[in-house]
């Protein structure tokens, strides 16, 4: 057989590439099957449901109330939520790997603990009853193949039993079941709820051998934590946001971290993800789960849109904003999580779609003069081409520095050139060149290089020698907008100001009378005229901007970062005591809590991951993330 020495050449020079990319690949799939191991909170629709993978075979908890006038079955739980719901659920404990978990549960006067533990692929509940009152309430245990995937359930007697393609499973209570008509269309299981009540998958074990295997995964996991020494408590909270929110993506086949169980039920399900949201998530869980951390990265970046950029958010069955991005921060995430872990074909994999996503910034949002707006294109719903899609491309939804901004339907461009979003954009271009060099890009991390420079200069123009403050320019009446909010404090992030002109930044941000107070740093100056309406983005504390302030805060020399770490983990955790375990969206900068009684509308929901950044920043601060936003050499 004859074979043209071309088409030999041809295969031979294409090895190199198609076995880097093979190993990337397979890299990844590797960390999806680290992930899928074992019983898991994966199934978004429930706190409670247990899921074991592979397989997706399902165990849920619920409860039912007997007392007259308050007779009810709870389905589905939740932590995460904007509306009323009949049931809270208080998280209490999520361990790094989520081999072990522990929730207060309330309904209808019931309280019970649960906690669970996965050893060696085997599940273990333990269910403590704490009080209720009246007629005794009635815990079910539902068994289902979640997600159409293959098997068959059925109950017999006190036992669930699942036949899956790969191994038989049988879950058994401790105690026998009764007999209750619920509206369950799988098989159940239900019990008087008469004291503790252990439920496994560990063949003939008894409620004591239960309770003991439990203790020791939980015994695990506090010592894990005592290595933080102060920050344990830190730790727990930000292991719990990310925990307790994280699910699996039956479309995709991936284990990834949504903000919340709440938002991906807006969307329909199973998952939203958001993009400088998921990007914050995944630098976070780099702490501690560096499977995670690589799957929530890999899931976001790998979200590329046709236009060849990271969408706002992206969700189930490929829904995605085709006409808008968000916030830059990718590249910089990115590279921190690789400085935590450094394994190359991370970079490698997510590389060529962060190159592809900061061309299409000076492609789609830049002006001649090298200045940045946000914007939307044409593309997408009837909602795109907006001035209202472009506020949601900043991420600042509502912000009052672009009101009255006019909106460009022609250009597709706010007609405001934003500050935030050019350090942002300066500060991808210098992460995404690092990143290149490690990947021997040489000619491309110049090329990136030289690009972050001609943004700086044109960078420079913004800054306003009256105010002391870099400012948003009127691109259309051709002057400064002096509505800030604490983006204008993003060049901090570049080393653009030198520190003279820092110090008269920095000096906004003590002012009392802008951003100074208990509780900081308010999404925009209380002088504000929308200051008092503390709606979202008007007035607000919030995460992502506390955390962006403070690294750029870092390369200067100044008494406020000490402040803004302190007051920004005293919000979190004073929160997090006093509600009983939430970490909220954002917080009101005026009361110092998540929300407050009066208010019509929630301003926040209670249980979103990128709240725990207030607390993260103390991490970072304290070295636990390596010195951030250090130049990688080769």
């Amino acid at each position: 057989m004859k074979i043209k020495l071309s088409y030999l050449l041809f295969f031979c020079l294409s090895l190199p590439f198609y076995s880097a990319q093979a190993f990337q690949h397979d890299a990844y799939l590797k960390v999806q099957e680290n992930l899928k191991q074992g019983w898991h909170t994966y199934n978004h629709s429930s706190i409670l449901s247990y899921v074991y993978m592979p397989g997706n075979f399902s165990v849920k908890l619920s409860l039912k109330s007997n007392n007259i006038g308050l007779y009810g079955y709870m389905g589905d739980a939740y932590i995460s939520t904007k509306v009323k719901r009949p049931e809270h659920v208080f998280p209490i404990a999520y361990s790094a790997n989520g081999d072990y978990s522990e929730v207060l549960l309330t309904y209808e006067g019931i309280e019970v603990n649960i906690k669970s533990a996965n050893i060696n692929d085997e599940l273990y509940l333990l269910v403590t009853p704490i009080k209720y009152s009246g007629l005794k309430p009635t815990i079910v245990l539902e068994g289902g193949i979640l997600w159409n995937a293959n098997g068959t359930v059925q109950k017999d007697g006190h036992t669930i039993i699942a036949q899956l393609p790969q191994k038989k499973i049988q879950v058994q209570a401790t105690q026998r079941a009764t007999k209750s008509i619920l509206p369950i269309n799988n098989p159940y299981l239900a019990f008087d709820m008469e004291g503790k009540i252990g439920f496994t998958s560990k063949a003939n074990l008894t409620l004591a051998a239960i309770e003991q295997a439990i203790e020791t995964v939980k015994l695990k996991h506090q010592k894990n934590l005592e290595q933080y020494k102060n920050q344990a408590e830190m730790v727990s909270i930000i292991q719990n946001a990310i925990g307790f929110n994280t699910t699996y993506d039956p479309l995709n086949d991936r284990v990834i971290t949504p903000v919340s169980r709440y938002w991906s039920e807006s969307f329909g399900g199973p998952f939203v993800l958001f993009a400088w949201d998921t990007y914050f998530g995944a630098y976070m869980a780099a702490l501690f789960n560096k499977d995670l951390a690589f799957s929530n990265a890999i899931a976001i970046t790998k979200s590329l849109t046709p236009g060849g950029f990271v969408p706002n958010y992206t969700s189930g069955e490929s829904r995605m904003s085709a006409d808008r991005s968000q916030p830059p921060v990718g590249s910089t995430m990115i590279r921190e999580i690789y400085r935590k872990h450094p394994e190359k074909w991370f970079l490698e994999y997510v590389f060529d779609d962060l190159l592809s996503w900061n061309n299409w910034w000076v492609k789609s949002r830049a002006t001649s003069e090298n200045l940045l707006c946000w914007g939307s294109d044409s593309l997408g719903d009837a909602s795109a081409n907006t001035w209202q899609a472009a506020a949601y491309e900043s991420g600042l939804d509502n912000s009052p520095m672009f009101i009255d901004v006019p909106f460009n339907k022609n250009t597709h461009l706010m007609e405001q050139a934003d500050v935030g979003l050019q350090a942002l954009f300066i500060m991808d271009c210098e992460a995404l060149a690092d990143i290149a060099q490690i990947l021997g890009k040489q000619k491309i991390a110049k090329q990136l290089k030289d690009r972050a420079a001609i943004y700086k200069k044109a960078l420079t123009k913004l800054w306003d020698q009256e105010t002391g403050q870099y400012l948003n320019y009127r691109t259309d009446i051709k002057a400064f907008n002096q509505v800030t909010s604490p983006t204008n404090f993003y060049p901090l992030l570049i080393n653009l100001p030198k520190q003279s002109q820092a110090d008269r930044m920095i000096s906004h941000l003590q002012n009392p009378e802008e951003y100074a107070g208990d509780w900081i740093i308010p999404s925009i100056p209380k002088n504000n005229k929308y200051y008092q309406e503390h709606d979202y983005w008007k007035g607000r504390v919030w995460g992502p901007l506390n955390l962006l302030v403070y690294l750029g805060l870092r390369n200067y020399n100044t008494t406020y970062k000490a402040e803004l770490v302190e007051k920004s983990a005293k919000l979190l955790v004073d929160n997090y005591k006093a509600t009983g375990g939430y970490v909220y969206e954002n917080y009101h900068a005026i009361a110092g809590v998540g929300r407050t009684p009066d208010e019509i509308i929630n301003q926040s929901d209670n249980f979103y991951h990128w709240g725990a950044l207030l607390g993260f920043i103390s991490l970072i601060d304290e070295g636990y993330m390596g010195k951030p936003l250090q130049k990688i050499s080769k």
